[in-house]
């Protein structure tokens, strides 16, 4: 179908198309390439993989059909679904988390109270292990004076063995003191991080009424 600018040439085709297809009475018409108008009662070639409008017998639009997306569209429009899908599971996971905060602590001192007795009890941990590492110690010199008799030749095997025992032991409440220490730098974010947000909660309660 050849190609269409002026508003009257235009009008003169559809009634044309109308007149030649009574029963359907529909134009299609869409921009080609090239920026031309493209018409005809089926759609036109030019018109596959663009928008196009479906036209009524009187010349008003009844149909607007957008133009198939394009790849890269199509993958932005995924990733935004993605995007505000992962920011509902987000918020719906913080209104989980902000309901357990509110149900688990009658106020900012109730709060208070519970982050110095699990904090206190982690120090306190911390304290026994120090003091059974300083105990180990004091045992390995013993040990280890003990092993002087001896230098140049061969330990005696129980001598041998309690040395390997007590750095076996060493080691282990090594790991134990840095462990409880990396628990309580953790215990103490999190219960600064619950008293803000709890603050934040209680104060917005509290102006709602």
């Amino acid at each position: 179908m050849a190609s269409r600018r002026s508003p009257e040439l235009l009008a003169a085709l559809l009634l044309g198309l109308t007149l030649a297809n009574p029963a359907g009475a529909k134009v299609y018409c869409c921009e080609d390439g090239d920026g031309r108008r493209q018409c005809g009662d089926v759609l036109p070639q030019a018109c596959y993989g663009r928008a196009y409008r479906e036209i009524g017998p009187q010349g008003t639009i009844k149909r607007e059909i957008s133009a198939p997306l394009s790849a890269e569209e199509i993958a932005r429009r995924r990733a935004a679904e993605q995007q505000k899908k992962d920011d509902e599971t987000r918020q719906a996971k913080q209104r989980r988390l902000d309901q357990a905060l509110l149900e688990t602590y009658a106020s900012v001192e109730d709060l208070d109270r519970r982050r110095d007795r699990e904090i206190g009890d982690i120090e306190r941990s911390i304290e026994d292990a120090r003091k059974r590492d300083k105990e180990l110690r004091t045992k390995r010199q013993r040990f280890e004076k003990e092993a002087e008799f001896h230098k140049g030749r061969e330990l005696p095997r129980e001598l041998a063995a309690n040395l390997r025992s007590i750095d076996s032991e060493l080691a282990a409440q090594g790991r134990l003191i840095e462990e409880k220490t990396r628990d309580l730098a953790a215990t103490r974010t999190r219960f600064e991080a619950d008293r803000a947000r709890y603050v934040e909660l209680s104060s917005a309660a509290a102006n709602q009424r």
